[in-house]
């Protein structure tokens, strides 16, 4: 298990790709390097070049792009970068108990306005960045919070393909994201992958991150 230093102070999305890591028992962990790497990652709200207020990229997050946890790359598209990771950035807070923090607490009124203009469809922007909004939205639970959740999942259900896949969705960080919920309609989804989930898992039994989060994602069809 890697020891490594979880703040990784050049890159927004490496640590917070380093927490969930430790939060899903993939990195070992001390509870002054969380801390470290959690207080860092609330200093960054609010400043420029934050998505709605909530959680900056660093300049090197920008410029190599996005890659998320599950390994789907999107490189030259500074708006996702900054959406997914602000985004990101604020479950993290939540899902470590951060919601009382001033930080948690400004960057929730940014989220206030995203879910303002995807509320009512259940979906934002686009397919990769509806995402991490339903992500966010299931750790933050909002007002109404279930209602929008189910109607994102509709759109993704509306996107299914033959194949077990949906149109134009990144197929492992969909999984990780129904994973999380725990609704009906989201078990729904993750039966829809599981025959080709059944396929694909042998190819990730790495001790990489993108192997482990795959895994993890694709395990989630089978339950």
């Amino acid at each position: 298990m890697n020891e490594e230093r979880i703040l990784a102070s050049e890159s927004l999305q490496e640590t917070l790709w380093r927490l969930e890591e430790v939060r899903r028992g993939f990195r070992s962990r001390s509870d002054e390097a969380v801390k470290e790497a959690l207080d860092w990652v609330l200093s960054r709200q609010g400043l420029p070049k934050s998505y709605g207020n909530l959680f900056a990229p660093t300049e090197k997050d920008l410029k190599e792009g996005l890659q998320l946890l599950t390994g789907e790359r999107f490189a030259n598209r500074p708006t996702l970068t900054r959406h997914v990771l602000g985004e990101e950035a604020l479950r993290a807070a939540i899902v470590w108990n951060l919601r009382s923090s001033p930080a948690v607490t400004e960057a929730l009124k940014g989220f206030s306005g995203i879910i303002d203009r995807g509320g009512k469809t259940g979906s934002y922007c686009c397919y990769t960045c509806t995402m991490p909004f339903l992500r966010t939205l299931n750790a933050v639970k909002p007002r109404e919070w279930d209602e929008i959740l189910e109607r994102g999942i509709a759109k993704i259900s509306g996107a299914r393909t033959p194949n077990g896949k949906w149109h134009g969705l990144p197929f492992y960080y969909t999984l990780l994201t129904l994973s999380e919920m725990d609704i009906a309609s989201a078990t729904d989804e993750l039966r829809h992958a599981s025959k080709f989930g059944e396929k694909l898992i042998s190819r990730y039994q790495g001790d990489d991150r993108t192997s482990k989060f795959r895994k993890l994602a694709l395990e989630a069809t089978f339950t």
